[in-house]
């Protein structure tokens, strides 16, 4: 009898083919691969005990693990070698499922949305869709060349599981209501495992394979394939290798209930991250704000803004709108505002002002008055080509510092007035743009308010925007057309699997930039409205976006920049399925929008993910006991986490020598901003520390609790302490609190008592 049979009567005792409930049907068959360089040579199936393969003998074994949860199990399979010895093997357990056919979802975290299964153009690095039939108000979703799934017949995805934020492979079936979650460790001791993936939708069949070690024939490169390096494993009498999976089959009533199900187990096999205090978020702030006070401005006797690189050549070292560039680079120093730094806002505001179309849209750069577009091959001839979200991080961060430095009554009248205008008919124009053409688009003229290319969700971000630009100016179309794209982007793109293009590079890709965007506009909504269901839908948007954050933490090589530090991977956000590389937090908000979920739902999830995100973002800083960059300043900040091979093996953990990105720097900062240093519930003991120092709870009474705070590191720290009551947690949090949230000082290796009381009091007791 067939391998795939036996086992499946041992595992389920269900006799024949393994179904869950009578729902899914699948065979689960164990292989031993001999290859010859990175390509197969020869399959052998084998059954559980002892196998005869050429001349070597080998023992197949598997445990069984029930899970906590009743839909999934754990199953350990052992690979010994008893006799002979052997070269260039590989191990493999295949997911034969039939019937199966293109309406069925097919993720992998970071590496597959609906299996990738959109049109897809051959152009390179970095691509734009120039021909015109290409292009139009119906288009399909349109991608570069990366892996993926085709429209029909055979299609082949070749992955490593660290091509993926998670070593996870699933599907949701929408035709029986069913999810399944595959889910493997990174690596075993032979190396790195991998996926294989092959579909045939003529024959209505799928086979999902877990390899130990993975071997591809081809690898992902930037919008194309290359040869893959990739080889199996020598071993010798006695040596085992061990395959771990869990595996879920489990009814979903939707594809919400089967993001949320990945959501909740992406961590089952990896288990809990270790978090490492290394430098706190007050020190580091100051150190990154030190370096931009110095190195990031650019004036001469007619411009003055802050930019990237002020002496570089390239426009993209100067003036970017919204998406890589002010106002979001400006927003850091207005939050910590000195007379300079104001000085430096108002002027780079100014700027802006100069790069807003007639449309009342922005242009995307500028260097020195001179405008640029984003379709990156005629930046020249198309200057007035512009990515649409540009428009809109503009206008919603743009919105933030105005209240910031209004606040602190930091700007004058006419300023102010200035700004509304600009901002105002920002707000007009993505109106104007929704209302003619039922979509934000993605790329648009900025003078004609005409979309280039449309479709995607690159405007997500512009929900939000238009929301808050309903909070000041109390303009009801603004919230009207804002709640409209909240719902079309939730029904329409979200609940078919997909958020993206908002990246000016990576044509239509699904992105990590989109779907954070999209629930800081929902939770946006949220706040501003109170109405629970923009919560709901905020829930389901913040499960899909948990799949672009590494779960895990990578096993660096030592010599490696990010091994010779021992980062911790977790946390980091993976840029698209095109780029694929990880990076230091989230391209460009706080993340907040976590924190506000978790306030709203006391769920751990949220607290878990937002600490993986923020408390790490400070590893990724060059400092001076956590000097990453060689040749860096301190206080920069490179781009790259790199788990994949996508650019080459020697550049896994390897940073830019003397990188300093002002874009992943105002990342840092503005994760450390705004969130809390320490969040604490006085009735419920409810805690979480997201700053580099150790707090407990010592004791509590109904009037009061008793934290003690201890700084393990080498520099004072003032720390952000937010405490509320457990009923204050389910208002919406204000946009601007993190200004009103008390301070505590606390010395280097010190341990302070802090007494706070329900009404917010604190009081230090050294």
């Amino acid at each position: 009898m067939k391998t795939s049979l036996i086992i499946i009567a041992f595992i389920l005792n269900i006799s024949h083919n393994l179904c869950f409930a009578q729902k899914i049907t699948y065979q689960i068959s164990t292989n031993i691969i001999s290859y010859k360089g990175s390509n197969i040579k020869e399959i052998k199936s084998c059954e559980l005990g002892e196998n005869k393969i050429g001349e070597s003998n080998w023992n197949v074994s598997l445990k069984k693990y029930d899970l906590n949860d009743t839909t999934g199990q754990q199953l350990d399979y052992n690979f010994e070698l008893k006799d002979g010895c052997v070269s260039n093997i590989g191990f493999a357990i295949d997911f034969k499922i039939e019937q199966w056919d293109k309406r069925n979802m097919l993720f992998a975290p970071a590496a597959l949305y609906n299996g990738n299964r959109f049109k897809s153009i051959s152009v390179g690095y970095p691509p734009y869709i120039a021909d015109g039939h290409d292009k139009h108000i119906n288009m399909p979703i349109t991608v570069s060349n990366i892996p993926r799934l085709n429209s029909g017949g055979i299609s082949e995805v070749e992955l490593l599981t660290s091509n993926c934020a998670t070593p996870m492979l699933c599907f949701y079936n929408p035709k029986l209501k069913r999810g399944f979650i595959l889910l493997t460790d990174p690596k075993t001791h032979v190396g790195e495992s991998g996926f294989y993936i092959q579909e045939n939708l003529e024959e209505g069949k799928i086979l999902l394979r877990v390899m130990a070690p993975g071997v591809r024939k081809r690898r992902y490169v930037m919008c194309g394939f290359v040869p893959s390096n990739d080889k199996g494993v020598a071993m010798k009498k006695g040596d085992i290798t061990q395959i771990r999976l869990q595996l879920w089959d489990f009814p979903a009533k939707g594809i919400a209930d089967f993001y949320e199900k990945c959501f909740s187990v992406r961590k089952s096999l990896s288990g809990k991250n270790i978090y490492v205090n290394r430098n706190s978020f007050s020190y580091t702030v100051r150190s990154i704000l030190e370096h931009h006070d110095k190195e990031k401005w650019y004036e001469d006797l007619q411009w003055g803004y802050i930019c990237n690189k002020p002496n570089a050549d390239s426009p993209f070292g100067h003036i970017q709108t919204g998406w890589s560039g002010i106002p979001v680079y400006a927003l850091p120093q207005a939050i910590c505002a000195t007379k300079n730094r104001i000085q430096r806002v108002v002027k780079s505001m100014n700027a802006l002002s100069e790069m807003q179309g007639k449309s009342g849209l922005f242009y995307a750069m500028s260097k020195k008055g001179f405008l640029f577009g984003d379709n990156l091959h005629e930046m020249k001839r198309d200057s007035s080509i512009s990515l649409v979200r540009r428009t809109g991080l503009s206008l919603y961060t743009g919105l933030q510092i105005r209240e910031v430095l209004r606040v602190k009554k930091e700007i004058d009248e006419s300023t102010l007035k200035s700004w509304d205008r600009m901002f105002q008919k920002a707000a007009n124009s993505l109106v104007n743009l929704w209302k003619q053409y039922g979509e934000f688009g993605q790329f648009i003229d900025v003078e004609t308010g005409k979309p280039d290319i449309f479709n995607s969700t690159a405007g997500a971000i512009n929900i939000g925007a238009l929301a808050r630009a309903y909070a000041i100016y109390k303009t009801p179309v603004y919230l009207q057309i804002a709640k409209e794209a909240a719902n079309y982007y939730y029904d329409h793109f979200l609940m078919n699997g997909y958020l993206g293009g908002g990246p000016a590079e990576i044509l239509q890709c699904p992105d990590s930039e989109s779907a954070a965007e999209y629930v800081e506009s929902l939770l946006t909504l949220y706040e501003i409205t109170g109405e629970n269901s923009w919560l709901e839908k905020g829930k389901s948007a913040a499960a899909f976006f948990s799949s672009w954050v590494v779960s895990y933490d990578y096993d660096f090589l030592k010599r490696s920049d990010l091994g010779r530090i021992s980062a911790k991977s977790a946390g980091s956000v993976w840029a698209s399925v095109q780029n694929e590389h990880s990076a230091p937090g989230i391209y460009i908000l706080s993340g907040d929008f976590l924190f506000k979920l978790y306030r709203a739902t006391g769920d751990e999830r949220y607290a878990e993910l937002l600490k993986d995100i923020v408390h790490n973002v400070v590893q990724y800083v060059n400092m001076p006991n956590n000097s990453i960059i060689p040749d860096g300043e301190w206080g920069s900040v490179s781009e790259r986490v790199n788990l994949s091979d996508w650019e080459g093996s020697q550049n896994i953990g390897m940073v830019a020598r003397g990188d300093s990105n002002m874009a992943w720097e105002t990342v840092a900062l503005l994760s450390m901003l705004q969130n809390p240093g320490i969040y604490v519930q006085t009735d419920t003991e409810k805690i979480l520390v997201l700053d580099h120092v150790e707090a407990i709870i010592k004791s509590r009474t109904e009037k009061e609790l008793l934290l003690e705070i201890k700084n393990p590191t080498s520099e004072s720290a003032e720390l952000s302490i937010f405490s509320e009551k457990q009923t204050d947690a389910l208002k919406p949090l204000d946009f601007l609190s993190y200004s009103l949230w008390k301070k505590v000082q606390v010395g280097a290796n010190e341990t302070v008592l802090v007494k706070i009381k329900n009404n917010g009091k604190l009081n230090v007791l050294k």
